[in-house]
């Protein structure tokens, strides 16, 4: 598959890849931990970190997306630039709050190569949230709106209970997490589409939109 990154990936502090301009992270929760006993946990997590290289065609790394508690996962980075060339522009402007018009195929273009990894579960950091959120909206107007804007981006903890009615409108828009907290946060956008306004919440794979305006 074209656009994944095969070579070593950048690491951050915690020494996990993780996501910066033209690199969208996707984490795939390892599915045999806590399956196996200890001395054959490291053999089983293998197996299954080759079988997602043999599956998807893509450089997978260990990774951990549970501060505190682990959530043992597995790494690995799509190169946005290959599939579009001025995805950085775009990203920029996108979470610079400024209104883009120009581009806008790009967005289901990229959610179309992230959606065969989302068939498992799966975390993703804010521009692979982002993707998922605009075609959640997409779904909801039954086209692809004319412009994009965001409005506002925020983190909140997976235990936070708020739900997306009970949310108070917001300005804020924050920096991308760290991968170590990709297992634990929810990612909520409001973001105005060709005038209409939505708040979409993202979750691992799973999306909630609601219509504000």
């Amino acid at each position: 598959m074209t656009g994944w990154i095969n070579q070593p990936f950048p690491h951050d502090e915690n020494l996990q890849a993780f996501e910066d301009e033209g690199n969208i992270l996707v984490a795939v929760v390892d599915k045999t931990y806590g399956r196996s006993e200890d001395d054959e946990w490291e053999r089983d997590r293998e197996q299954f970190r080759l079988a997602l290289e043999n599956e998807f065609g893509q450089r997978f790394e260990d990774g951990n997306i549970g501060p505190g508690a682990d959530l043992p996962a597995f790494l690995t980075l799509l190169k946005a630039t290959t599939e579009v060339p001025n995805w950085i522009w775009i990203a920029a402007l996108f979470f610079a709050g400024k209104p883009i018009q120009d581009g806008l195929e790009a967005w289901p273009k990229l959610a179309a190569r992230l959606r065969p990894l989302l068939r498992i579960p799966a975390y993703l950091n804010r521009q692979g949230a982002a993707l998922i959120a605009v075609e959640a909206i997409t779904a909801e107007l039954g086209a692809e709106p004319p412009s994009l804007q965001l409005l506002s981006y925020r983190l909140l903890h997976a235990g936070d209970l708020a739900s997306l009615q009970e949310m108070q409108r917001s300005s804020e828009i924050a920096p991308a997490p760290a991968t170590l907290y990709l297992g634990f946060v929810r990612h909520v956008f409001e973001i105005d589409a060709g005038g209409c306004i939505f708040r979409v919440e993202v979750e691992g794979t799973n999306s909630q939109t609601l219509r504000l305006s």
